[in-house]
Order: C-alpha cells, then sequence, then structure tokens
C-alpha cells in the first residue's frame, strides 16, 4: 500500500512538539491504518494548515445528531457516531442511562451488536458506557430504575454486553460497590465513581480500581470547607481522573480553572455528555425514555433539570481553552482530550502521536476548531 503523508503545521508528541520552530512542517507518514513515522520536515510546504493532536476519544456520549443512543438501532447509532465525528472526535463511547434492569440489558446487548459490525462510519465505537443502574443521585436518570450492584446483577451486565462493556458509573455509597468495582475490574471495565450524595466508600472503591469520576462537580454532593464530599475526595485522590463537562452551564469556568490547578493535564479529561441534540437545532429530542427540550445551547428535562448537553468534543476543547488562557497550550489539549481516555480504557493504539498508533488524528485548526481524520 503507497503511505498516505501529511505536512502539518505541527504535530504534538508525548513529549515534544514538531516541527520545535515555525519554520517547515510536521510529517505525518501513515500506512495500513497506521502512523508509521513522524519527523520535522524543514523544507516543505505545509498541506495542513493545522496542528495534529491524537485523536480526541469522547467517553460519555448519550446521543447526538437528533438521535438517542438508548434508541438503539443502526440508524441512530450511526447518526451518533457520525455526529461525534463531525465534532472532532475519532472514537467514542457509546453511553446508556439507567432504565429497568431488563430494558438495560436489552439495550446493551443491541449496542453490542452494533459495535461488532461498525461499518466504519463517523466515529469509532471503543465499548458501551453505562451511566447506572447503580446510582444515587438521578440527575437526568429515573431514580425509580436504581438498583444495588449485587454480584448477579454485575454479572448479567457483563455477559449482555459481551465484551463489548468498556466504562461503568455507579455511586461509591451503593451497597456492595467496592465489591462491584474488583468485579468489573476483574472484566477489564473501567470504573467510574459519580451520581453520589456521599463519599462514603470512595476509599474502598479505588483500592478495589476505580480510577475515574464522571463529569465532576454535576450530580454528586456540595463541595463545602467542612464537608469536602465526593467532589473533594476526588480533587485529593492522585489515584482518580477526573472528566469535566466545559459548557459554560454544567461547570463554572472558575470551578473549571480551580479543578485543573489540582488535577493537571494528566488528571482532567473533557467528555461531551452529549445528548440527541449535539451537532443539531433547538427542538424537543429523546434522553432514554424522556423527553428533553434544547434551547439556546442547553439540554433541560420538562421539570428544569440539566439532561446532558449539546457539546461535541470541538466545543468543549475550544470553551476549555478559553477558559485556562495560556495554562492551555496544544500539548495539554492533546492530554486532555485523548491520552488521558486513551490510558483509562487501556488503549495502546490510541492516546499519542507515535509510530505503530492508530492513524487517527484531531486537527487543531488556527482559529481553535477541530476536525477529525483518519488514514
Amino acid at each position: 500500500m503507497v503511505p498516505t503523508v501529511l505536512h502539518c503545521r505541527g504535530a504534538v508528541l508525548p513529549d515534544a512538539v514538531v516541527p520545535p520552530s515555525p519554520r517547515g512542517a510536521a510529517r505525518i507518514t501513515c500506512a495500513d491504518g497506521r502512523i508509521i513515522g513522524i519527523d520535522a520536515d524543514a523544507s516543505a510546504t505545509i498541506g495542513i494548515d493545522a496542528m495534529a493532536l491524537p485523536g480526541f476519544i469522547d467517553l460519555q456520549v448519550n446521543g447526538g445528531g437528533g438521535r438517542d443512543v438508548a434508541e438503539t438501532s443502526d440508524e441512530a447509532l450511526d447518526a451518533v457516531a457520525t455526529a461525534s465525528w463531525q465534532g472532532g472526535a475519532v472514537a467514542f463511547l457509546p453511553t446508556l442511562i439507567t432504565a429497568p434492569f431488563a430494558d438495560l440489558l436489552q439495550q446493551l446487548a443491541r449496542v453490542a451488536d452494533w459495535i461488532d459490525r461498525w461499518r466504519g462510519q463517523g466515529a469509532e465505537p471503543l465499548g458501551i458506557h453505562l451511566e447506572g443502574p447503580f446510582l444515587e443521585v438521578a440527575g437526568a436518570h429515573d431514580e425509580s430504575a436504581f438498583v444495588d450492584p449485587t454480584p448477579d446483577r454485575v454479572a448479567a451486565l457483563l455477559e449482555a454486553a459481551r465484551g463489548r462493556l468498556a466504562m461503568l458509573t455507579l455511586a461509591p455509597s451503593r451497597p456492595g460497590a467496592p465489591q462491584a468495582v474488583a468485579q468489573l475490574r476483574a472484566a477489564g471495565v473501567c470504573v467510574a465513581l459519580g451520581h453520589a450524595r456521599s463519599s462514603a466508600q470512595m476509599a474502598a472503591c479505588v483500592d478495589a480500581g476505580a480510577n475515574l469520576v464522571t463529569h465532576l462537580f454535576n450530580a454528586m454532593g456540595p463541595l463545602h470547607h467542612r464537608e469536602p464530599g465526593v467532589a473533594g475526595f476526588a480533587l485529593d485522590e492522585p489515584r482518580l481522573t477526573c472528566s469535566l463537562i466545559c459548557d459554560g452551564l454544567h461547570v463554572h469556568p472558575t470551578m473549571v480553572r480551580n479543578a485543573f490547578a489540582i488535577l493537571g493535564p494528566d488528571r482532567t479529561l473533557l467528555v461531551t455528555d452529549a445528548a440527541a441534540p449535539a451537532g443539531r437545532p433547538d427542538g424537543v429530542y429523546r434522553l432514554g425514555r424522556e423527553e428533553v427540550v434544547a434551547r439556546g445551547g442547553e439540554v433541560r428535562r420538562a421539570d428544569g433539570a440539566l439532561a446532558g448537553s449539546a457539546l461535541t468534543m470541538d466545543t468543549a476543547a475550544q470553551r476549555f481553552a478559553t477558559y485556562l488562557g495560556p495554562r492551555c497550550g496544544p500539548w495539554t489539549l492533546a492530554r486532555v482530550g485523548s491520552t488521558n481516555a486513551a490510558r483509562l480504557l487501556g488503549r495502546d493504539d490510541f492516546g499519542q502521536l507515535i509510530p505503530g498508533r492508530r492513524a487517527c488524528l484531531t486537527l487543531l485548526r488556527p482559529d481553535g476548531t477541530l476536525a477529525a481524520w483518519r488514514a
């Protein structure tokens, strides 16, 4: 196969940016879907006026392109994958929210089937993120369907997903949570903590292998100087990475800056928590079994509660960079948009621009917008 050669304005490597000066271009050579070489070409003309970053991975996508993951049809899931790709992500986790347990088992099986036969349209599904039903704080979830994570229930979810369950979010305060974390980690599933009022059992869950906190500050008890709660514990625990929804609504920009000052680039992760309105105009859409209304960039249930977002990774990265200012350059965006997500999933074929990795890039244009690219 004839190699594909890109000449970009620059490329973000794990420990450097090439070319090291404004002159020349970064030359990225790809073949058979893999990167086979990256170097600086001082004499080259820039062919792509963008900085090449490792391809962004969105770990929390409930919907997009007007469709909801819980629909589980090929048409709906293809639309979600396309919306994620158009928003700058090369890969994503289609995310199912809480539903009656029997319904969740069916949804997991159908989404797993779609992943098995994914046809290369849109962002690549790297597995399923199951947000619930082992939660405590409702947020946009159906609280009546919450259950405890018993060994039998965890085993049933793993069986239904047939190896496609990549991540599960649970409340550490649910009875049996630490044991469930250990059971899931033994099956190769990344376990995130969230949707909890109390930080009870968080230490035990982290000791059992939990390594992520789902949408820091959202759907959890408040941060207080005498009761740090879930958020305070998460910020203080070096083994936990924390995801943030940077739409300016879920988390105030000041709190994004405060969180990043503690977490730094290695423990911060951008997610969209995108719902069906992502990439679509305002209107009425579905999230699970409910109708949600998108208006002016906000997505809410009938009772006014936030119900996911209309974000894409493109907008999330732009706002994160704006909030942080000089503290956020291309190297930091590569970490929070790609490298950390790949590490959490154990995907050593994504997350860094080095020979042997997948030829999947997110291109950062001079105006701050993103575009996904793959060989």
